[in-house]
């Protein structure tokens, strides 16, 4: 009976990605980011209670690769073309590169699946930093991007496949990246946290959390270099 609360949990993460495609396309934003915030809650709760029942399982561990796919992946991607869908006859660009916009999206799966296989496959030794951005911390940055409801230069054709396209990269790199794991990163994440409230009260919501995320990618890389340089 241990086993089940934590596959439990996983399952409402994955419910959660569902509801949250299906909100997509009613456009309704905010329904949307809190699915996809609660389904993050469930994906930490389900390891944790894993961990704390001794429940850790071959079958859960596949079961929360799955979810995080479903939630985290395929979720994000049909809100990207959801999102965009009602702005294709407004955006002046060429039938070719609107075409690529709603293309674009659906890499962000891919590399998601790419990602958890990897994972899964060749787990990290470290507990201080994850190989690539973690798939429900992309998914989380979506949620929040598209709820400050991005326009102009980020309906680009250029803007916005680069930045689905980075962001997808990010994902399938060995970039090391700061894990909650650890207490030795919770001064840095702190002062990254601090820093994200000051870029919030300058700028937009949409290019705040664009700059977040880079900063976030380059304090960890910043981070596991110095660490490896004093490593004996």
């Amino acid at each position: 009976m241990r086993f089940i609360l934590p596959n439990l949990l996983t399952l409402g993460n994955l419910a959660c990605g569902s509801a949250a495609i299906a909100l997509s396309y009613e456009r309704e934003w905010l329904g949307f980011a809190l699915l996809i915030g609660g389904a993050l809650l469930l994906d930490w709760l389900d390891g944790f209670v894993a961990r704390q029942l001794r429940a850790e399982s071959p079958l859960g561990k596949e079961l929360d690769a799955l979810a995080d796919l479903a939630t985290f992946g395929v979720a994000p991607a049909f809100a990207l073309y959801n999102y965009l869908r009602p702005w294709l006859p407004e955006l002046t660009y060429a039938a070719e590169a609107r075409f690529t916009m709603i293309l674009m999206p659906f890499i962000l799966p891919l590399a998601a699946a790419w990602r958890l296989a990897r994972f899964n496959a060749f787990p990290t030794k470290s507990t201080a930093f994850f190989e690539g951005l973690p798939t429900p911390a992309q998914g989380l940055f979506w949620a929040a991007w598209l709820l400050s409801r991005p326009s102009g230069i980020w309906l680009h054709p250029i803007v916005w496949n680069s930045l689905i396209l980075g962001i997808s990269l990010s994902m399938i790199s060995r970039w090391p990246c700061l894990s909650l794991k650890t207490r030795q990163n919770l001064l840095p994440l702190l002062l990254w946290a601090s820093a994200g409230g000051l870029i919030l009260s300058r700028f937009s919501l949409s290019m705040a959390l664009v700059a977040l995320l880079l900063g976030y990618l380059g304090i960890s890389g910043l981070l596991a270099y110095s660490r490896q340089r004093r490593s004996p």
